[in-house]
């Protein structure tokens, strides 16, 4: 789980949970190919980084798998409009779908 902390040595603009840069230290240089979460994307530690309400795309961009909101309704459709705009690409969903559905076999919920 990524947490909404700014990590000034990976990126000073952003806090991890929306940090491309953050993502791509996981998964280039440390070499992470398992689920990344975000935490709640309501709470108010990523509203001044967010536009328009949009923090579950912004998030998913970033390199999410999960995505934690207690806006669900909301966020989930954001996702759904960006994904048929071709704001983040079916493959971007799809490689996240695959990195979950990996986790739930190694630990036999499917």
């Amino acid at each position: 789980m990524v947490s909404h902390n700014i990590v000034n040595c990976m990126d000073s603009k952003k806090p991890a949970s929306l940090s491309e840069n953050v993502h791509k230290i996981l998964r280039n240089d440390l070499g992470f190919s398992g689920v990344i979460m975000t935490d709640d994307l309501a709470m108010d530690a990523v509203k001044s980084y967010v536009e328009n309400g949009q923090a579950a795309v912004q998030a998913v961009l970033a390199g999410n798998d999960i995505i934690i909101t207690s806006d669900f309704v909301k966020q989930k459709q954001e996702v759904i409009t960006a994904v048929n705009e071709g704001k983040i690409s079916k493959d971007t969903i799809d490689m996240a779908v695959k990195r979950i559905l990996a986790l739930k076999l190694a630990y036999n919920i499917i």
